[in-house]
């Protein structure tokens, strides 16, 4: 994974919850260093809508759809 990569979340996390994301949504990197083992993730939603959370995720609950 990198930098605008794009990402899928596979679990669920109260942590993430708490922030609006759950599992099957999918977002992308938006900062090109892995932080402890986490991406700064931004969580958007389609078209015209505002983004529902910017948060860091640990790599291991990522799945690269594409880069």
């Amino acid at each position: 994974m990198k930098e605008y990569s794009r990402v899928r979340l596979i679990v669920e996390k109260d942590k993430y919850a708490r922030e609006g994301v759950h599992k099957g949504m999918d977002g992308w990197i938006c900062d090109p260093r892995n932080i402890n083992g986490q991406w700064l993730v931004w969580f958007d939603q389609y078209g015209e809508l505002p983004n529902i959370a910017t948060i860091e995720v640990k790599e291991e609950d990522l799945e690269a759809m594409y880069e």
